[in-house]
């Protein structure tokens, strides 16, 4: 596929495209149409078309959505997806149909939504909050990236909402938290954790933030945050919590020391690599690392130079990028994750 024809189909699909223009011959800028970009900030303009090795390829900084033109064209306009591909074929003098390139999805990274479950419909998103919002102000403070805005919840009152989800639970106060939902790949609810917010400064925001966990579907042995959006075919990133996967390439969130061994059926046969907070003297956390090790999974031992105690916090000053290429590089198995362990307990 000729370089002429990519830009001729990106020319064609552009009146689709919010604040489409060409920044440079080679390089166009749009709203992204996949995420719907900032709902905040209506003129910012995160999705980029580039060229490289003689084809134009597709990228949003925001939900990290990319492909080439054909799978962009395929999601936003199959019509004109058609008209390439026959285009395609006319070049290359092809009479029967190409195998098509094998892309991650972005609709494998977020929940297949038939509806928004009702129960939400009492809680505000944080996409639909003003920006003195404690809310707002909270997930600033601790960078969590934007596309996950529209996946996170407020209420003043998260009693009455654990009472809606689990009749059964054990009642707390009326107070207001920030709710992260569990949902389950049609979309339904299945669990929710409540964080408490405490905006007086950040340090003490970092020391009393809590978690309240309500489990809604009883059939479910063990909550995993994220399992809806990840992609079983590659390697999967399992953290200790909901807003440290955020900040990783197809992560999940585990829900309890129980998740050592009730590994979800979705990733049951994927890889796996396990990753806690940086807290060599804390027994639990030592323990669990030493149990995964005896089980032959692959964990993540911090190196000496990071001092920082999650990966969020690792976010402050390290990019996602660099941080997820820390983890591969400093993950191991066997004997070497036992040698590896033995050294990271005694910093």
């Amino acid at each position: 596929m000729t370089v002429y024809i990519d830009k001729k189909f990106i020319n064609m699909v552009s009146p689709l495209l919010n604040r489409f223009s060409w920044k440079k011959e080679n390089l166009a800028n749009c709203r992204c149409p996949i995420c719907g970009d900032s709902q905040r900030n209506k003129t910012k303009t995160r999705g980029y078309f580039y060229e490289k090795s003689g084809s134009y390829f597709y990228k949003c900084h925001n939900c990290d959505f990319g492909s080439n033109i054909y799978n962009f064209l395929k999601e936003i306009s199959p019509n004109l997806c058609e008209e390439y591909k026959m285009e395609e074929w006319r070049e290359r003098g092809i009479t029967k149909k190409p195998k098509e390139e094998e892309v991650f999805k972005f609709k494998d990274s977020k929940p297949k939504f038939k509806k928004k479950d009702r129960i939400l419909d009492t809680l505000q998103c944080l996409n639909d909050l003003t920006d003195e919002h404690p809310a707002v102000l909270f997930a600033n403070m601790r960078i969590i990236p934007n596309q996950f805005w529209r996946y996170l919840y407020f209420t003043e009152d998260f009693g009455s909402f654990m009472k809606t989800l689990d009749p059964d639970c054990l009642p707390v106060g009326a107070e207001p938290r920030l709710v992260i939902p569990f949902f389950n790949r049609e979309g339904d609810v299945v669990g929710a954790q409540g964080r408490a917010i405490n905006m007086t400064d950040e340090a003490n925001a970092r020391k009393t933030l809590k978690y309240i966990t309500v489990k809604g579907d009883k059939s479910i042995d063990r909550l995993f945050y994220g399992l809806w959006r990840v992609n079983p075919k590659k390697r999967v990133y399992v953290v200790e919590g909901p807003i440290d996967s955020m900040f990783l390439q197809n992560a999940i969130a585990m829900v309890g020391a129980g998740a050592l061994r009730n590994i979800p059926d979705r990733i049951a046969d994927s890889e796996t690599t396990w990753i806690y907070d940086n807290e060599p003297r804390n027994v639990q956390i030592c323990s669990y690392i030493e149990k995964l090790i005896e089980m032959g999974r692959d964990v993540c031992i911090w190196p000496d130079s990071i001092k920082e105690k999650d990966i969020n916090d690792m976010a402050y000053q390290r990019s996602t990028r660099k941080i997820q290429k820390m983890i591969d590089e400093n993950t191991f198995s066997g004997l070497e994750a036992t040698l590896r362990f033995r050294d990271w307990r005694k910093v």
